[in-house]
């Protein structure tokens, strides 16, 4: 399990709340019940550090999320630059600060990229051979876990609605790792680290698999694509007044 760690973040407190209830929205990409394993690091850190509030972190699947961000029944929420971007320009979110990785040091913490996989023993060795097949990914709206790859798969020549089969699993994005094993799809897009963490966990053999399009990157994980700024920690507009300021560390 990989300690993350971004530097001190501003939580966002209405002052004429005492012994509030707040939920933290969590992108649950690889399901409920991992996602409350790694992150409740981050609901114990704010429990223990701003002891007048409770925090309860509540693990969501994209569309969870925006229903979750419209209805208010979220206070903060962790998800990834794109929802985050898609999101703030509707409600207008507060930014309070971005994850930041130990995995390889890279400049700036940036961690959002996507790995094309195909299985080791396959003959697919470049985008075109993917015409006719079946790509799995997690969802239109994923970025790591299908747009970024759908950039560099349209680069490269390739109409993905055209030229191939995609099948969106949803989340736990764990499943395309497995269907790809099992050869129910013949590629997958999954976000980079994916492949790397489920090896460390003993859920797959990373050897199993290689990268389609990799990329030279100074950056321990498989990568086809750019790596982007990290996941984001955010506030609800009406929540507001700076109250306290505290570390954030989460795991992963």
């Amino acid at each position: 399990m990989k300690q993350l760690v971004v530097a001190v973040l501003c939580l966002l407190l209405c002052p004429m709340v005492i012994a509030g209830e707040w939920t933290v929205g969590i992108l649950a990409m690889r399901g409920e019940a991992n996602t409350r394993q790694q992150r409740q690091a981050l609901e114990q850190m704010l429990n223990q550090t701003i002891p007048e509030e409770r925090f309860h972190i509540q693990p969501l699947d994209l569309r969870q999320m925006g229903e979750a961000v419209n209805q208010r029944s979220v206070q903060f929420l962790v998800t990834n630059p794109a929802q985050f971007a898609q999101l703030n320009s509707h409600y207008h979110l507060r930014w309070l600060a971005s994850l930041r990785s130990r995995r390889g040091g890279m400049e700036g913490g940036n961690l959002i990229g996507s790995a094309i996989l195909v299985r080791r023993d396959s003959d697919i060795v470049s985008p075109q051979a993917l015409i006719g097949k079946t790509v799995g990914s997690i969802d239109t709206q994923a970025f790591g876990g299908y747009l970024l790859g759908y950039k560099v798969l349209n680069d490269a020549g390739l109409r993905p609605e055209h030229d191939f089969q995609l099948r969106f699993t949803g989340f736990p994005a764990d499943a395309l790792l497995y269907l790809l094993r099992e050869r129910a799809i013949q590629a997958a897009i999954v976000p980079v680290c994916l492949l790397e963490n489920m090896d460390e966990e003993g859920l797959i053999n990373k050897a199993e698999f290689r990268p389609l399009l990799a990329q030279v990157q100074p950056f321990p994980c498989v990568t086809s694509t750019a790596l982007y700024p990290n996941w984001s920690f955010a506030a609800l507009p009406d929540v507001e007044i700076m109250c306290w300021s505290i570390a954030w560390r989460v795991y992963c």
